[in-house]
Formats: structure tokens, C-alpha cells, sequence
């Protein structure tokens, strides 16, 4: 048999290696280039029938149309959301989990959690804002308020009298009070409910005070005379109650607005985002999404991904700050 040298066969062993690697790189951009080729799993935070599951089920519904595949909602709840994010900060970064950064489980959770086992910022890449919802301040009719400056005026010579509900630490009818109570200077009591369908049998019947929640949810509350409606959380007035004022109005730089967006596990190629951000472009560019927002009283808040990533760590120093100051925590 004849002998081959050793350098011939490290040249050899050589040239093996760099064509498998040639195969294993050109197998890896084909995977990318080919994504998504199964299912997406997107995971939600909060249970079926939330305003978040719902935004989540239209999303999913136009974004497995647009991909060409399934994308199976799976929900999550627990612990104000953490435990969802954990889990999609965990998961392997190849975009077939996906799930909702919020004002809730990226901004207000980290500070108001005392173990929250995962980065807002480090642990996911963040894709695209998506929607934002203005939240209502209502009032129980027995309340002696027609406006905030009146309600402002009562809380100070009732302080800790006025309770308002929500459907839990950290969401955004808590954060709101908390705002509400850290600008405007007063004493108001956070009752979080478990099962905020008591909490809103409990409103209407005055046995707790007030709430900061969604629009849509409320509204329809005011209109049927069961709540008094005294401002809306942003700036700006709601196309769907144009007659209630900002609380911005009257409590100067008061803005608070919910808002959800695309996010995955870090270090996501970037073709699989690219591919991700051209799609969700695509979904709330469609008539028939928009419509459904606009009568979930969301606003679509379009952003490139370098916004979005600066936007998240904005609003994560924003809420940290807002939590100390209030010295809010988890119930």
C-alpha cells in the first residue's frame, strides 16, 4: 500500500473540512432563506379573552397568511405577564417563537417584580411596535366629581378614601393610578382583582371607586350612565369618545398609553427579522386589521426597528423611575 505523507494528508483532511463547512453554511442560509418552513408558536401573556389575546389572535390570523404558515396563539398568563417572557427569552432565537414585548412585561414589570428572571432589553430582540391603546379614567356616579380638577380636589381632602381597580400589578390601569397619584400628589388605594368582572360588579355598585381602563372596555359603561367618565390617558382624545378630555389637561404632562409589539429571543438572524418586520408592515397595513383596531380603540404606532429597540429602553427608564417614585410593588 503506498505511504502518504502527513502534510499531504492534513492538506487533504484540510480541503475535507472546508467543503463540509461549505455544505453546513450553505445548509444554514438555505434554512434562513426558506423561514418560516413550520409552525410559529407566538406566545401570549395574558389569558384568552384579554384585550392582548385578542390583538394577538387578529395578528396571527393575518401574519400565518402573509408567511404561508400556521401560527399557533399559545397563552401564557401568570405573574403579570413574566412568566411568558421568561419563557420566549429562554427559547432558541430562530423565529419560531415569537411573542408580545408590552408596556407591562418590558417596561413596568422588571422594577415593580422582585424576581423577574430575564433582561427587557438584553434577552429579546425586539422587532416592531405594533398598537398602542389609550386607557379611560371612570368613576362611580356616587363619586362628587363632574371633571378631574374636581376629582383632584376631593382626593386631597380625602386622602386614601378613593379606590381605584385593575386587573392586576403592573398592567396598565395600575401603572395609570400610580402615574395619576405621583403628578397629581394624592392618596389614592390600588385594589387589584384577580377576576376583573367582580371588580367592575364592585365599581358599579361603589363599592370601590374608580379604574383606568381600556376605552373600549369602559365606554360603553359611560354610555349606559353606570360610570361617569373623567379623562382619557393620552394626549390626545379618543375617536371613540371624542367628548371626554385628556387628563393631560388638567394634570400637565399626564400620558400614559399601553402598547404591544413583535419580540423574539436575542440573537435572531437578522434575514428572519428583516422577513418578520416586512410582514407585520404588511398586516397593519390591511384595511380589514385596521378597522378591527380602530374598534378595539388601538392606534397603530408604525416604527422601524432601531426605533423600536430605543423606544423599549425609553419606556423601561420611564416606568422604572415612575415605580420608585410611587413605591408601587407587586401584590
Amino acid at each position: 500500500m503506498k505511504k502518504v505523507s502527513p502534510s499531504r494528508m492534513a492538506r487533504t483532511l484540510g480541503l475535507a473540512t472546508l467543503a463540509l463547512s461549505g455544505v453546513l453554511s450553505f445548509s444554514a442560509v438555505q434554512a434562513q432563506s426558506t423561514y418560516p418552513n413550520k409552525p410559529i408558536k407566538f406566545v401570549v401573556p395574558y389569558s384568552a379573552g384579554t384585550t392582548t389575546d385578542v390583538i394577538a389572535r387578529v395578528y396571527a390570523d393575518k401574519l400565518g397568511k402573509v408567511l404561508g404558515q400556521n401560527i399557533i396563539v399559545d397563552n401564557k398568563a401568570g405573574a403579570g405577564g413574566n412568566i411568558s417572557a421568561e419563557s420566549v427569552a429562554r427559547a432558541a432565537p430562530d423565529g419560531y417563537t415569537l411573542t408580545f414585548s408590552t408596556s407591562a412585561t418590558h417596561a413596568t414589570n422588571p422594577s415593580l417584580y422582585k424576581n423577574v428572571n430575564f433582561d427587557p432589553i438584553k434577552d429579546f430582540t425586539h422587532i416592531a411596535l405594533m398598537v398602542a391603546a389609550p386607557n379611560m379614567l371612570a368613576i362611580n356616579p356616587k363619586i362628587p366629581a363632574t371633571n378631574m380638577a374636581e376629582l383632584i380636589a376631593y382626593a386631597k381632602k380625602n386622602p386614601g378614601k378613593l379606590t381605584y381597580i385593575s386587573a392586576g400589578s403592573g398592567t396598565s390601569p395600575h401603572m395609570a393610578g400610580e402615574l395619576l397619584k405621583t403628578m397629581a400628589g394624592i392618596d389614592i388605594q390600588h385594589v387589584p382583582y384577580k377576576n376583573i368582572n367582580q371588580g367592575f360588579t364592585d365599581l358599579f355598585a361603589g363599592t370601590v371607586s374608580m379604574t383606568f381602563y381600556h376605552v373600549p372596555v369602559i365606554y360603553p359603561h359611560v354610555k349606559d350612565g353606570r360610570l361617569r367618565a373623567l379623562g382619557v390617558a393620552t394626549s390626545e382624545r379618543s375617536p371613540i369618545a371624542p367628548e371626554v378630555p385628556p387628563i393631560s389637561d388638567t394634570v400637565k404632562g399626564y400620558d400614559l398609553r399601553p402598547w404591544w409589539g413583535l419580540a423574539g429571543p436575542a440573537g435572531m438572524p437578522k434575514d428572519v427579522t428583516d422577513k418578520l418586520y416586512a410582514a407585520t408592515t404588511q398586516v397593519m397595513a390591511d384595511p380589514e386589521v385596521q378597522e378591527r383596531f380602530k374598534n378595539l380603540g388601538l392606534i397603530i404606532t408604525p416604527m422601524t426597528m432601531q426605533q423600536f429597540n430605543d423606544f423599549t429602553v425609553t419606556e423601561l427608564a420611564k416606568w422604572t423611575k415612575i415605580v420608585k417614585d410611587s413605591g408601587a410593588s407587586a401584590n
